[in-house]
């Protein structure tokens, strides 16, 4: 089962940053995270490609300019990027628990 995992932020690096530390931790690895991102500051940005850069599972940042709250339109446009089997949509700060999926 390939789950494509959705992580909604919004300019709150520190949690997100241990949202993805927790999804990474899961007993079963998913296929993907896809950070549904509603426009943060480059402080996001930079936690992601650190992220990115060790992570043996993809990351996408699915990053959209920052409009006023469109929240429905970020996670949108991150599912359709996803191309796992299922896909699982959390919030910025929900720590997983190991097995999770």
């Amino acid at each position: 089962m390939n789950i494509s995992l959705i992580i909604t932020t919004y300019n709150w690096p520190v949690a997100l940053e241990k949202v993805i530390q927790s999804a990474l931790a899961q007993t079963k690895p998913v296929l993907e995270i896809i950070i549904a991102d509603d426009g943060s500051t480059v402080e996001t940005k930079e936690a992601i490609s650190r992220i990115q850069q060790t992570s043996e599972v993809p990351i996408v940042h699915s990053l959209q300019d920052n409009c006023g709250f469109r929240a429905a339109r970020s996670r949108n446009k991150a599912i359709k990027k996803a191309t796992g089997d299922y896909i699982v949509v959390i919030d910025g700060d929900m720590v997983l628990q190991k097995n999770f999926n």
